[in-house]
């Protein structure tokens, strides 16, 4: 774990609240690994105190760039957004323990909510790379902050939306894509399961997961102070009744070992 300051290469908005920024640094090229996340200092000042926890949305190594996904929610991020190309940006990491990618299997099915789109990218194109079949199951609310699978598509990702407005793909929820798809392949020893989003979406899937023989690790969103797991404060509870931290220990899961309440 290192402290850089990476030049803004660039910085855009995706849809209205949605930014993607892109840093360069070979160091964190060279070791990110999916599924871990930068702590991201929006400024050289004391407001705000804290550091924004943001997952490596996509990696390319041969230009030694690293793509940042996040929402503009409050007033760090809202600071964040008014950045421009040629500052710099303070980044500790990389950070926490990504997806375990030695688990025998063939086909990866991901199942991703919202801004869980985020750490998503990094992980297909290294599944796709590692020469593994994905599906991408992805829901949203607004059809406006589905962007970039048309690039899947064309490397063969099998690609579903289901988005509430029913302006792309199914309109209703990602359960509602996920519920045939496991019907058929419930079963299926050669699949493995990925699914980053809120704790909602994450308690309905663990649901369905829970009647599936194939493993799954969910990616946890959580806020977090420092990062390190030395604060304490951004605990998750599992079935057994251990407290690990989301930080320290994940972000990543065993997603039928985590305990969500009813």
């Amino acid at each position: 774990m290192y402290i850089e300051s990476c030049e803004i290469l660039t910085h855009e908005a995706i849809t209205k609240t949605v930014y993607r920024i892109v840093v360069s640094s070979e160091r964190l090229a060279r070791e990110c690994y999916p599924g871990q996340f930068l702590h991201v200092k929006v400024r050289e000042a004391i407001d705000p105190l804290l550091r924004r926890p943001l997952s490596v949305h996509r990696v390319i190594p041969k230009k030694n760039t690293i793509e940042l996904l996040y929402r503009v929610v409050g007033h760090g991020t809202r600071l964040m957004s008014g950045l421009k190309s040629g500052e710099l940006l303070n980044v500790m990491g990389p950070l926490g323990n990504g997806f375990d990618l030695e688990t025998p299997f063939d086909h990866a099915v991901i199942v991703a909510g919202g801004m869980g789109g985020a750490p998503v990218f990094f992980l297909i194109d290294t599944l796709l790379d590692m020469g593994k079949q994905v599906t991408l199951i992805w829901g949203v609310g607004d059809g406006k902050e589905i962007f970039g699978i048309e690039t899947f598509k064309a490397r063969g990702v099998d690609v579903q939306i289901a988005t509430e407005d029913g302006t792309v793909g199914k309109k209703g929820l990602v359960t509602d894509l996920l519920i045939p798809f496991l019907a058929k392949e419930k079963n299926n020893s050669t699949l493995c399961g990925f699914v980053c989003g809120p704790e909602c979406m994450l308690s309905s899937v663990q649901k369905l997961a829970g009647k599936t023989s194939f493993p799954w690790q969910a990616s946890l969103e959580e806020r977090m102070a420092c990062g390190i797991g030395v604060c304490r404060g951004c605990g998750v509870q599992l079935r057994n009744a251990d407290m690990k931290m989301v930080c320290d220990d994940g972000p990543v899961f065993n997603l039928k070992e985590i305990y969500f309440e009813a």
